[in-house]
């Protein structure tokens, strides 16, 4: 009687699990043997916990320890209410703040930030770990639960406390509807075309990749940057596509699982993508995953130069299984090795060219607040929305009235941030300038 009542339970298990387990009648002693305590517990709770329990939040529970317990960062149990989160963000009805987090060093971190997005315009960065949401500390909690506590309605606030380099910040941000676009191109000059990929996640990438390079080709461009900074991955297939654009031969990524079916190699196929042009490829600490594996092969190969700081290190491979309950779970199942095979776990991988970016000092910090502030900035980004150099002597002396002591160049890099002049934001970017140089040297 205890095993058919036992048989009964499975079968609820089984179709809240959608089949990761084997239910049939008669089941055999190598599965009924470890879900046994699983079954004694569940039995022990329903008949004598002080109160009812609603039988699918225990199961639930049970698949969200499982995948707790294998102590894997990116592995996790995602509820139907988060799995309709998910649907009203594609949707447009979900508001959120254009952040990429992941687990780094126990903590949630910040992998890439989006432009154009409340993350961006209050100064969120890469690598800042999250450590409360509205005073919450989001210690012992899955990154499903936290992406839970970002999200909400549009036009409502949240308050996050950040740590970085070892001080904690607070910021206030509203959320808003988060469109993204996920390559955007552009001509630094009438030779060098720019071409950034914000993410993998969208499988029109590699077209919409495939699209910018023919017109860059009919163009006649004789250099090209393509800049994968803060892309925190998406789609194994994309990644892959992409990558074979910049090859004519060779592996792109092999994918190592445990089940056989699981491991496979990619290999580039003949038809580079303007195959005779210098390339330059940006990565960061925000580059993660499949953005690996493009800047992987692109190095590996020696088909372009990596310019740029460290990238984030993941080279494991999940997969989203949906169930019939409305959830789903995210399992790693594989790991891949760059061309070259070595490991890149955690270390990341190493640019040819190290270029830190601009990270101003605490004395710095006090200057551009004050300039954030200041009257003479506001009256000379009005009468000169598109400034030239020879405006800036009499702003200089305006800022000094003021007893503002900053020197021209940080006052340049404010300007261009604050201007209606979009063209001048890459004399900001030191990575992208340093970049654009060695394209220019060969």
């Amino acid at each position: 009687m205890k095993k058919k009542r036992w048989l009964a339970l499975l079968a609820a298990l089984g179709l809240i699990m959608g089949g990761f387990l084997l239910v049939r009648a008669e089941m055999p002693e190598e599965l009924f043997g470890p879900l046994e305590p699983l079954l004694e517990i569940y039995e022990i709770i329903q008949s004598r916990y002080i109160e009812k329990v609603d039988p699918s939040k225990l199961i639930e529970g049970a698949a969200k320890g499982m995948l707790e317990s294998l102590d894997d960062p990116y592995s996790s149990w995602v509820s139907p209410a988060d799995y309709e989160i998910r649907q009203m963000k594609q949707e447009g009805r979900l508001g959120g703040l254009g952040i990429g987090i992941a687990t780094k060093d126990g903590f949630p971190t910040i992998l890439n930030v989006l432009e154009g997005t409340p993350a961006e315009q209050v100064g969120l960065k890469a690598g800042d770990q999250i450590s409360a949401v509205d005073g919450s500390s989001t210690k012992e909690i899955s990154l499903q639960e936290l992406v839970n506590r970002l999200r909400g309605k549009v036009g409502t606030e949240v308050m996050l406390t950040i740590r970085r380099e070892g001080k904690f910040l607070e910021f206030t941000l509203t959320r808003a509807a988060i469109r993204k676009f996920s390559v955007t191109k552009r001509k630094l000059d009438r030779e060098v075309g720019y071409l950034r990929i914000v993410d993998f996640e969208s499988g029109n990438t590699a077209q919409n990749v495939k699209d910018i390079l023919q017109e860059f080709e009919q163009e006649n461009i004789a250099a090209l940057i393509l800049d994968l900074r803060d892309n925190g991955g998406g789609l194994l297939t994309q990644a892959v596509e992409v990558a074979d654009e910049f090859l004519k031969s060779g592996k792109i990524v092999s994918i190592e699982g445990r089940d056989p079916a699981a491991s496979q190699v990619y290999y580039a196929q003949p038809g580079e993508a303007l195959p005779d042009i210098p390339l330059a490829v940006l990565i960061n600490k925000g580059s993660a995953s499949a953005s690996e594996i493009v800047a992987g092969a692109i190095k590996d190969h020696g088909r372009g130069v990596l310019v740029g700081t460290n990238s984030f290190g993941k080279e494991v491979v999940q997969e989203t299984f949906s169930l019939p309950n409305g959830g789903a779970i995210i399992l790693t199942i594989a790991r891949y090795h760059l061309p070259s095979g070595k490991a890149i776990e955690e270390t990341g991988i190493a640019p040819d060219i190290t270029v830190e970016a601009f990270e101003p000092t605490e004395k710095q910090k006090e200057i551009l607040s004050h300039l954030q502030e200041s009257t003479a900035i506001k009256n000379f980004l009005r009468d000169y929305p598109h400034w030239e150099e020879e405006d800036l002597s009499h702003l200089m002396q305006k800022l000094h009235q003021e007893r503002i002591d900053a020197d021209e160049e940080l006052v340049r890099r404010f300007l261009r941030k604050e201007d209606k002049d979009r063209e001048n934001d890459i004399l900001n970017d030191l990575q992208l300038l340093r970049a654009w140089e060695v394209l220019k040297e060969r």
